[in-house]
């Protein structure tokens, strides 16, 4: 029997820079959505952030689901459904499904660029290629 592509991504882990476009995602505006088992992060901004939806999309790659679309005054695109947002799921949300950010144990996985992602998704920074070292670029903004 031949497994569904999006099902054989359950066997592999995301890669450092989609990890830290997650974190960083998800302590900002990004979301989990699903039920338990079938969870997924949905990424929504406003239209004219569309070159940094775009950016999230690339990075996320294989697990990014399908194409950012304009959905409720949002440009907004779902990963695919993935283990990680299982494991994710409890520094993130309480058991009655309440928003709940457990910072004392996400910010130990957060590296420079999931805490980018983050002041981004607030609005404090704007990722520009252009502003990161050869080496930055190399590391962040590979596609």
């Amino acid at each position: 029997m031949v497994e569904h592509p999006r099902r054989a991504l359950w066997r592999i882990p995301p890669d450092p820079i989609q990890l830290q476009v997650i974190l960083g995602s998800l302590l900002g505006d990004g979301r989990l959505v699903g039920a338990e088992g079938q969870r997924r992060l949905r990424i929504a901004h406003e239209p004219k952030r569309a070159d940094y939806v775009r950016w999230k999309y690339q990075r996320l790659g294989a697990f990014a689901g399908d194409a950012p679309r304009h959905a409720g005054g949002h440009l907004t695109f779902e990963t695919v459904a993935h283990p990680v947002f299982e494991d994710l799921a409890p520094f993130f949300y309480r058991p009655d499904g309440a928003r709940h950010v457990r910072r004392e144990d996400v910010l130990r996985l957060v590296r420079p660029l999931g805490l980018a992602v983050w002041l981004t998704d607030l609005g404090r920074i704007e990722l520009r290629a252009e502003a990161f070292l050869p080496e930055q670029r190399r590391l962040a903004l590979a596609s």
